[in-house]
This record gives structure tokens, sequence and C-alpha cells, in this order.
């Protein structure tokens, strides 16, 4: 088949590591392998930096439309919007008059949500929070105007392809590379990954390690704190806890390696890149608010406790006292994660996407 021109809208993980951004450059990796040529619009870029990669990275400041421009500049045969609905409706606008067909990926249920209030947005910064919440729910309102000019819709997590009216729309599970870095601590351990915000409930991963403090296994939390409020609370946790700052791709998949399992609190969103990070490495997860698609316990992939955080606590003790459950529900995920998380496969699954809806735009 003729190779496509495929522009991707993200921010690029050199600049930012974040989970979309990841799984952004394994599908431009991928691509780029299969014989496509692609454009990486990297969204707060370094201006004028060689990224050195396999493709291309035009860097864009945060504006839609010098996101917008640039989008039109590379001439592609179609474009790969995975930025949320940051700058959206006015670039999705835009891109589409140029005659260029937009697929969005969807990373987290308020991207398809019309108006979207942050769970519990009050409690760590009172009425400031409250506020900023709201500010951020109308400006999520505003920008959904954008899905007038989509013609595709792909998202990591079956649950939120049902919220958007658009007809052509695919479930693409996210993939994720295995590579590690080695990692000791001198305790067992068990582990906790994500950006330090709000949304992802770092507090309760502490209230967890207090909970139980005299079990012998430690409760290490990694992450970029990109919600500065958090800093006292993180530098006062229990002696059981450590907080290790940020770590890269490769440094967290050698901490998974070791530890005994994952730990998760993030309210819901798309697909949590860590759930495949942990159970590609062989390891189960505790989840406390969200079972991505039903496969904590439709697959017996983890434990989920359904936002009761005295649940919570009892599965992390069983998971601690019982490492023989947890070695075998992590080998279990591992096998299930290598059949539905592969690169190859999964981008294949976007790669045949892309054709048909170039397909029906030559119909029309």
């Amino acid at each position: 088949m003729k190779p496509m021109r495929i522009a991707i809208v993200n921010q690029h993980p050199t600049d930012m590591l974040g989970g979309s951004e990841i799984q952004c450059d394994i599908i431009a990796r991928t691509l780029t392998e299969f014989g496509h040529a692609v454009d990486y619009i990297a969204v707060n870029g370094r201006q004028g930096s060689d990224y050195g990669l396999s493709y291309k990275v035009r860097a864009v400041p945060r504006q839609a439309d010098a996101i917008a421009d640039q989008v039109i500049a590379a001439r592609p045969d179609i474009l790969y919007w995975r930025f949320n609905k940051h700058c959206f409706a006015r670039a999705a606008q835009r891109i589409r008059q140029a005659g260029i067909p937009i697929v969005f990926s969807v990373s987290h249920v308020r991207d398809v949500t019309r108006f979207y209030w942050q769970p519990e947005a009050w409690r760590n910064g009172g009425l400031r929070s409250a506020r900023r919440a709201l500010k951020e729910s109308w400006r999520l309102y505003r920008e959904h105007r954008g899905f007038d000019h989509v013609d595709a819709l792909v998202s990591n997590n079956p649950d939120n392809l049902g919220a958007s009216p658009i007809p052509l729309k695919a479930f693409i599970p996210n993939s994720m590379v295995t590579a590690g870095q080695p990692f000791d601590w001198p305790r067992p351990f068990c582990l906790w990954v994500a950006n330090i915000k709000d949304r992802k409930q770092p507090e309760k991963y502490l209230e967890l390690a207090a909970a139980l403090p005299d079990l012998g296994v430690d409760f290490l939390m990694v992450g970029q704190l990109q919600s500065k409020s958090y800093g006292p609370l993180l530098a006062k946790g229990p002696a059981n806890f450590h907080y290790l700052g940020e770590k890269s791709l490769e440094e967290v998949n050698g901490m998974l390696a070791q530890c005994r399992f994952l730990v998760h609190t993030c309210h819901p969103e798309g697909f949590s890149n860590n759930f495949i990070q942990a159970w590609l490495q062989g390891r189960t997860v505790v989840s406390l608010a969200f079972d991505p698609g039903g496969l904590l316990v439709g697959e017996s992939l983890g434990l989920y406790a359904n936002s009761s955080m005295e649940t919570f606590v009892a599965q992390t003790r069983q998971l601690i006292d019982e490492p023989e459950l947890a070695q075998r529900m992590g080998e279990e995920a591992r096998r299930y994660a290598e059949a539905h998380f592969s690169p190859a496969t999964n981008v294949r699954q976007l790669e045949a996407l892309f054709r048909q809806v170039l397909t029906s735009q030559e119909e029309q």
C-alpha cells in the first residue's frame, strides 16, 4: 500500500515525560518503521533543536494558530491529535478547512465530556482549587467545539467511546516498551508511579503507607511534582514512605521489575501507562478508584477497591502478606499484556483506521 504522510500533535517526551507523550513516540517510531513519513508537532518543544529521531519533529508554541500553521505546513495526509482539548477548537477548525482529516485520540474521560468537573477538586486547595477547577471546566466546554471538525475517534479505553457522537471510532489499546535499568532497594517495596497532581490523588498513597507501618515493606513514589502544594505533604510522609522524584521510562521499568506490585490511586482517566508497564514486568496492581476497561476484575489482572479506602488497605495488606499470590497474579498479567499491548499489533490497527478515514474522504 502507498505510504502515508502522518502528523501527530502532542508534547514530546523529550520535553515533557507523560503517558500520552510516551505513546505518541512509540506510535511515531512504529509508523516510521512501517514506511510512513511522520511529522511530530511538538507543542512547547525546543525550537530549532535536533531531536535526533527516526521521524521529523517540528517544535511549536502552545498556541492554536501556531499549531495549525505547523500542521498545514507539514502537508500530511492525515492528523493524529493526542493533545487532549488544549488549543483544540480553533486549531481543529483551521486544519480541517485546509482539507486535512483529523483523528482525535482520547487520553482521558474529560476529553469526551462536554462539561467536566474534577472530582473533589476543592479538597486540597479549598476555594482556590475549586475556582481553578471551574475555570478548567469552562475551558474544556469551549474547546469541545473542535469535535465538529473531527473525522474519527480512537480511545485506549473502551469505556470512553460511547460518550462521543462521532460515528467512526475505534478502541485501540496503548503499547509499552519493556527495556529497563537495574534498580536496587534494601527492603521489599511496592511502587506508585504518576505525575504528582490533584487528579492522581497521591495523598491516598501516603494514607495507605501510614495504615500499614509494620509489615516490613516500603512504599516508594515516583513522578514529577507538578502541583507544588504536594511538596510539604511528601516531605513529612510516614517512615515507610519514600519519594524518589522523577524517573525515566527505563528507570521505572527497572523499579517495577523489582517491586512487589504497583499501587494506583488516580481518578478515572484514559488508560494509565503504568498499568501496562507493571503487567509487562510481571507485576499485578492494586487500584483504589479506577479499573480501566474492567480488566482488573474481568481479567484478574489486579485488585480494585472501588473507591473504598478500607478495601484498598485490606487488598494491599493481602498482597503483602501473600507474596505468592502477588507473584501468580503478576505472571498472569504478563501473559495477558504480551498478547494485547504490542506496539506492532496496535499501531497496525491505527494505520488501518487512518486508511479507512482517507478512503471515506475519497469516496465523498
